[in-house]
């Protein structure tokens, strides 16, 4: 005797109708069987890309045309609103390198920003890095309260978007009076030697904005950490390894692919925090009649260049460092 079949049993066979027609008649059968043929490796490639694609489609629509203008802003002899009977126009004329010229002949406090703003970057960089790393092992380990723990140490990173930051900067909430006051200062000058006091004093200054900006780059490495198989521990301390020998040998090794995606993203995020120096100046040029929005793009180019080039050494570091492990 044939049971009686439940609503939801029907509507699950309809719709398993609907969905072997709609496969059927639009070909995404015959690309399924496709698909299953194609050998493992691959298949993840595809699924990577599918993931991907999103993001490439808005890049695309969204993203490659401002990026096309600002470069040709760049090289333009000039970029400006016109009014053109009753209607506002934005023209860009003729083709020129003078912007560049003009940087670097005529505008040498501007190179000095610039290139206090290189060393600022490449300076916090690995600063971020190594305060992230240290804070995830900390948080790895089984205490109690570890959920509030995680929880605290990601606040900052949604009160540093939007214009918080700048307010945080207007009212010393991102200083430390310690160092403000000069006592931190003078003990450095005590006991180091002086051609690392400006390096050391720039860490110092910076302490506080370091533990604001590690909060991604702190759950990123937790999530390495989580994923590390404990029995390469357990053989390794059967061994003889220490625990510091264990870190440099094991924990730090599988750690390189992810420490890729923090330095790209702490290079980008704290490149264009409001409080930097080049951001603040590509904003008062833009208006600036003496400059432009030509200059203003140029400057855009030259911290774009900025984060390539730090990206690029501490990613080179990261792979020669790499190599001894392999």
């Amino acid at each position: 005797m044939e049971l009686k079949k439940s609503k939801r049993e029907i509507v699950f066979e309809k719709l398993n109708k609907i969905k072997l027609a709609i496969f059927k008649y639009t070909g995404l059968s015959w690309l399924n069987q496709k698909y299953k043929k194609i050998p493992n490796v691959h298949r993840q490639k595809i699924v990577g890309l599918l993931f991907v694609l999103p993001w490439l489609i808005g890049l695309y629509l969204f993203g490659l045309r401002p990026f096309l203008s600002s470069l040709r802003m760049t090289v333009a002899d000039k970029a400006q609103y016109i009014i053109v009977g009753e209607k506002v126009e934005f023209i860009v004329k003729g083709w020129t390198f003078r912007h560049f010229l003009e940087f670097f002949q005529n505008q040498p406090n501007h190179v000095t920003l610039t290139t206090n703003v290189f060393l600022d970057i490449m300076l916090i960089v690995p600063l971020v890095l190594v305060f992230s790393l240290v804070l995830a092992l900390m948080l790895n380990q089984k205490i109690k309260g570890r959920g509030v723990f995680r929880v605290i140490f990601f606040i900052p990173v949604i009160l540093l978007s939007g214009n918080m930051l700048s307010y945080f900067t207007q009212y010393n909430l991102l200083s430390v009076p310690a160092i403000q006051s000069g006592r931190i200062i003078a003990t450095i000058e005590r006991f180091l030697p002086r051609q690392f006091l400006g390096i050391i004093i720039g860490a110092f200054e910076k302490i506080v904005l370091i533990l604001w900006l590690s909060g991604v780059q702190t759950l990123i490495f937790l999530a390495g950490l989580q994923k590390q198989n404990p029995a390469i521990y357990e053989a390794a301390a059967i061994d003889g390894a220490s625990m510091w020998e264990s870190f440099w040998k094991i924990t730090l090794p599988n750690l390189f692919n992810l420490m890729v995606i923090n330095i790209i993203y702490t290079t980008v995020i704290y490149a264009n925090l409001s409080n930097n120096s080049l951001i603040q100046l590509i904003n008062q040029t833009l208006t600036d009649v003496r400059f432009g929005r030509s200059y203003s793009s140029m400057l855009a180019w030259v911290l774009f260049a900025i984060e390539l080039i730090v990206i690029g050494f501490y990613i080179l570091v990261i792979k020669i460092t790499g190599r001894k492990y392999q």
